[in-house]
């Protein structure tokens, strides 16, 4: 499940455009709602899904805090992983942790008092009124795993090349959005480098719509849509 983790993390719930307007403005943004994303191979073949609902709602001045909970299911229906993390809204600015893109095993080393979990890195960020032709910032994350004072692990995580492509409608089983298409670069280094050519179709309702995954070659080597909205 962690080919499809990674990437629907960076386009979850989208907010407002003052914080303290987040969860008027936008009624999933409150606790409750559910989204349900299903994700499938090359061959439309399907590899699992990831449902996210939100557990809680925090208000603060101009920034509202949601606590997600996220949890992932492989191909037969079986739960994989469970997982929670925060998103926030500032002055009219998506903030996502990018913490969250974790991988699980590392989620489960944490549970162990001889493993040291070290992260670095800032946060992704979402401005609001996305038009065609804009940059958006990049991002990263660094994650040290540690036993006794010995690295058993070191990865790196990029989100680069970030760029608003167009504005189009995208229908899928939850519904038709009017969305932005941004295409960004992945990059993943661990014991060796990984980088994915992504595309994303993003709508101020519910977020992430629709995203495809592109190998080096420029073929289509996964994708994933949006296929419950539940408030």
């Amino acid at each position: 499940m962690k080919k499809i983790f990674l990437p629907l993390l960076l386009f979850v719930l989208p907010l407002g455009m003052m914080g303290q307007d987040c969860s008027s403005l936008y009624s999933f943004f409150k606790e409750g709602v559910t989204l349900q994303y299903t994700s499938y191979d090359k061959k439309d073949k399907v590899e699992g899904t990831i449902t996210q609902t939100v557990r809680g709602i925090e208000e603060k001045a101009d920034t509202v805090i949601a606590r997600i909970d996220m949890s992932t299911t492989d191909a037969k229906g079986k739960e994989s992983m469970t997982h929670s993390f925060p998103m926030k809204c500032h002055n009219g600015v998506l903030y996502m942790d990018m913490r969250s893109m974790m991988p699980a095993q590392a989620n489960g080393m944490e549970q162990s008092p001889q493993i040291e979990i070290e992260m670095t890195g800032n946060d992704l960020t979402f401005p609001p009124d996305m038009e065609p032709g804009q940059t958006l910032p990049d991002a990263e994350m660094e994650t040290k795993i540690r036993m006794g004072g010995m690295q058993l692990m070191s990865s790196k995580y990029q989100v680069k090349n970030r760029k608003v492509e167009a504005k189009e409608s995208v229908t899928t089983p939850a519904g038709t959005f009017d969305c932005v298409k941004i295409s960004y670069d992945f990059e993943y280094k661990a014991m060796g480098t990984r980088t994915m050519r992504s595309e994303y179709w993003y709508a101020t309702e519910v977020g992430m719509v629709k995203s495809i995954s592109y190998d080096r070659k420029g073929k289509v080597e996964s994708w994933s849509e949006l296929t419950k909205f539940e408030k």
